[in-house]
Parts: structure tokens; sequence; C-alpha cells
């Protein structure tokens, strides 16, 4: 397919004629060619608005000199630059490129404008890289749909227009009317995966299947598709297996589908839910193991991306999805006024409602503290007999992972009230008499974004 000003011209013409657009430019090959065909459809046009947005990754010892020559070219054309500073912090386990690719679309989300548009000038080798970095991977429909042609970003639209698009096409243009661009030191290191398949890899699959690129596209648009129906499916299946909130499932209803369905649909809950992707293996876990796991067992599955930390757990019929929570200090003792909230390090908060006739009564100057279980205590609650605090806490729905972690109201060293459960017999509020409701909100209560 040959590439020309009006070709683009066509591809824009999908978008209102007063559209503001952005080029996301780095001053390469690829971005070089979108940026000047780019300014002369809408010059052809006579409609639209264009600016250029230039991200500083400061990761080669170049990057201030791109900066001059993006500058000077823009200036040149009579295009505004937005010069956008990132630093790149790589995390364990991850990718110089993939930190750097996040910090990229971050900076354009933040930077957008309302109803803006970005172009982006991946290609078609851009495709079939990412197709087959993605089978290597072992990628489902939906990362085997590789890079959507268009899809929201922050307050505006992402579009690449270039997608069928060849890089020697793009070449050939840039060269015919007399382009100049950035050649990145980075794209010729093999350490690089996807420089590696650009260089080592593809050009041997190319002398065999010249149109390899083509055939991938094509399966492309097929895993989308597979990865629509699969949507719709999850959709109706999340009907059935959802409950009042939405981090919580149905166990039950949940294992009246089919393995294939209950990944499915649980994809599709944990993408909606704002969980970091699950990938095959968890997914698998979470049917094969934790679904299945005995009655009295405690299962859990935890996965992670980035500083997002998460576990679904299963507690009497139910599936629950939270932030990981981070460690207690158990043997921690805190002071605590009735009419103040608390806020516990990393265990939400306790707070007391003032009732009359009921809940917790308190003498004057009563010294109340917080504190948590240490094993082996006892209670006595209004209308029952002496048990263990374990068992009361069993007996009333608390979930295993927060027995450890619920705060005990103590007036000097007697145990007094379990919030939510009850008041130790002897001290509840009698009539007419002032008390207090005591209430805690855990930590597992917040939204996971």
């Amino acid at each position: 397919m040959s590439f020309t000003v009006e070709s683009l011209s066509e591809q824009l013409a999908r978008f209102p004629p007063d559209t503001r657009f952005a080029v996301a430019y780095s001053g390469g090959l690829d971005s070089s060619v979108l940026l000047h065909a780019t300014h002369a459809a809408l010059r052809q046009r006579g409609a639209g608005a264009l600016r250029a947005i230039h991200i500083h990754h400061g990761l080669s010892p170049h990057a201030d000199a791109w900066v001059v020559h993006c500058q000077e070219r823009c200036q040149t054309l009579g295009i505004a630059l937005h010069v956008e500073r990132v630093q790149v912090r790589v995390q364990d386990g991850a990718s110089l490129e993939s930190e750097a690719r996040e910090c990229r679309y971050k900076a354009f989300e933040s930077l957008l404008g309302s109803d803006e548009v970005l172009l982006m000038a991946h290609h078609l080798d851009d495709e079939a890289e990412t197709f087959v970095l993605r089978t290597l991977r072992g990628a489902g429909p939906r990362g085997l749909a590789a890079i959507p042609v268009m899809r929201p970003l922050g307050r505006g639209v992402l579009f690449r227009p270039l997608l069928e698009q060849r890089r020697t096409v793009l070449h050939s243009w840039a060269v015919a009317i007399g382009l100049d661009w950035i050649e990145d030191e980075s794209n010729t290191s093999l350490r690089f995966d996807r420089n590696y398949l650009r260089l080592a890899v593809l050009p041997l699959l190319e002398q065999r299947w010249p149109g390899y690129r083509e055939s991938w596209l094509r399966s492309a648009v097929l895993a989308r598709e597979a990865d629509e129906l699969n949507e719709a499916l999850a959709a109706l299946d999340l009907h059935r297996v959802k409950t009042a909130s939405p981090l919580v499932l149905d166990q039950g209803a949940l294992q009246q589908l089919s393995a294939v369905r209950q990944r499915n649909v649980l994809r599709h809950w944990l993408h909606l839910a704002g969980a970091p992707d699950p990938g095959w293996n968890v997914l698998t876990q979470i049917v094969d193991d934790l679904l299945t796991a005995a009655v009295d067992a405690q299962p859990q599955v935890c996965w992670r991306d980035g500083s997002l930390n998460v576990v679904v757990r299963r507690h009497r019929g139910s599936l629950y999805l939270q932030k990981m929570l981070q460690t207690i200090a158990s043997a921690s003792r805190y002071s605590w006024h009735t009419r103040d909230t608390l806020h516990l390090p990393s265990n939400g908060c306790v707070y007391a409602l003032a009732v009359e006739g009921e809940g917790l009564g308190l003498p004057e100057n009563a010294h109340v503290t917080l504190r948590y279980r240490q094993g082996g205590e006892t209670c006595r609650l209004t209308g029952r007999r002496t048990r263990a605090l374990k068992k009361i806490l069993q007996d009333a729905g608390i979930p295993a992972w927060l027995r450890e972690r619920i705060p005990l109201v103590y007036v000097d060293d007697t145990l007094v009230c379990v919030p939510g459960i009850g008041v130790r017999d002897g001290w509840q509020a009698g009539p007419g008499e002032a008390g207090w409701k005591v209430i805690w909100i855990p930590p597992d209560r917040d939204p996971l974004s």
C-alpha cells in the first residue's frame, strides 16, 4: 500500500473539521513522516489545529540534542511543540522498554485536552512485532489483537493512522521529500526483545514469507473479533455471578459455568474492577485451585503489577478481590477517645456513634485502648456464655484474613467490646444511659485504585 498525504487525509477525515490534533513526535523516521504529512493534510483541508508533543526520557546522552532537533523542525513548520520530561524508574522484574513506554503513555494521557486526538506513528511492522512478541508470551485473543487503531486516552483519543503501512514505504516517502530524522542508537541494541526480532529474526522470515506482516495483521483482526465475542459472553455471565459488591463474586453461581467460561468471566470481572492483568497462570490457579479447595481451607491467589498488589480470596461461598493488606504491628496498643476517629496504621479506622440505652457503656474518665488478638482471649458477650474469642469471630462470619486485624476495645486490661459483634456482659449501656456503638472500617473495603 502506497503512502501519500491524500491517504492520510482520508484517515483524518473521520474526525470533525475543527478537531485538535497532537502528534507524538520523537524525531525518528516514523513520527517525522506523520508530523509532516499531518501538517500537509490539515493545510489541504483548511481546518484542524495541530501541535507536537516530545517526551524526553533522559535515557540517551543525545536526548537534549533530540529536543533541539524537534524544536527546529517544528519551528520551520510553524507547529507548537511541547516537551515533557519524564523519569523512568525500572521496577523489579520489569524491562526498561516497558517502563519507558508506560511513562510515555502516562505523560500523553495527562497532556491531552478534552476531545483532542493524539496521533501516533505505529505502522505495520510494529503491529507484526507486537503480534509475535505476544505469541511468545502465550497471549490470548486480547493480547493477539496487538495494536488497536483507536482507543480512549485521558480526556481525548489515541489514533494510529499508519498501521497498514510498511516501514519501508514510510522510509521511501521520507527520502522522496527530503526529510531528515533522528536515529536512536538504542534501536541497534539486540538486548531489547523488539530490536532482536526486527534485526535478527524477521528478516529471515521475510526471505521465505514476504507477506507475513499482512497475514499477521489479519490474524490480529480475527483475534480482536474473538475478544469482542468473549467480552459479550463474559458480560452475560457476570450478570449471573455478580453480587451487590463489584469486588465480590458468588462462588456457587460461578461453579455452574464451564472452566473456560469461568476464566473468561473472571478476566472480565478483574478488568472492570481495575486489577492488574491476571494472565493465564493466575486465572488457572483461581479456577483449578481456589474454587475447588476444601471447605475449611483458606485459599488465596496473589499477583501484582508495579505497585498494585492484589489478592483473590474465598470466604463462605464468595470470592473477594482486594488489595494485598500490609502487615500490622500486632503487639501495638492505641489510646482512644470515643469522640474521635482513630486511623490505625495499615488497618482502616475506628469511630463510635453516640447512642442511648444500648452499646458500650463507659465510666467517666475510663482509659480506653485498642489492641489486637494475641491468642487465648475469652469473652462473655451480653446475653451469651463465655467463649474463646477465636470462636466468637468465626461464628460472626469474620473472614480469616481479618480476624487478627480486628481492633479490640479494652478498658484498662479488660476486653469490653468487639466492634461489630458485641459488648462484654456488664459493660452494656442500660435504659436511658449514654452508650457508644463502636464501628471499624477494615482496610479491605478500600477500592483498588
